[in-house]
């Protein structure tokens, strides 16, 4: 038992390591409307985009970009953007068109006042949703992806 746990310890740290290194974390993405699993804003004048690090829930990597469409109508959103460094927030009832109240805004367990998005594209059937955002030291946010039911 002792030597599987020497032969598993590094292979472990090994995959958490893992990163998409085809995302360029200096570069803020194009605005586009085609679910491309794109996320990036301006923190404090520093740009964070999402799609490089994993999340981990326990030893398991989830997605870096997650939105998830829930039962109350809100989008509830999570992006890992940098190891350890998650943004969050809620969009209020999100549609095509419409300026949406955000809440829930969390930055790195940092609680940050309430936000708005603007959604420029939101297909239930493709399952995209496309937009803008901002909330205090938030700026310039941008996304365009996929989006989950729960």
């Amino acid at each position: 038992m002792k030597r599987l746990v020497y032969i598993l310890l590094p292979l472990l740290l090994l995959l958490s390591c893992a990163e998409d290194e085809t995302v360029d974390v200096t570069v803020m993405p194009a605005e586009t409307t085609e679910g491309l699993n794109t996320f990036g804003c301006l923190i404090d004048g520093w740009v964070y985009v999402g799609g490089r690090y994993a999340q981990w829930v326990g030893i398991i990597p989830s997605e870096s970009i997650s939105f998830y469409y829930n039962e109350t109508a809100d989008m509830e959103v999570s992006v890992c953007v940098k190891p350890g460094k998650v943004i969050s927030f809620t969009i209020q009832q999100p549609g095509e068109g419409k300026s949406c109240i955000i809440t829930n805004v969390l930055w790195d367990d940092r609680e940050l006042p309430d936000g708005t998005a603007v959604i420029t594209r939101f297909d239930t059937d493709a399952r995209i949703i496309s937009g803008r955002f901002e909330s205090d030291i938030v700026n310039e946010g941008r996304f365009d992806v996929r989006y989950s039911i729960r």
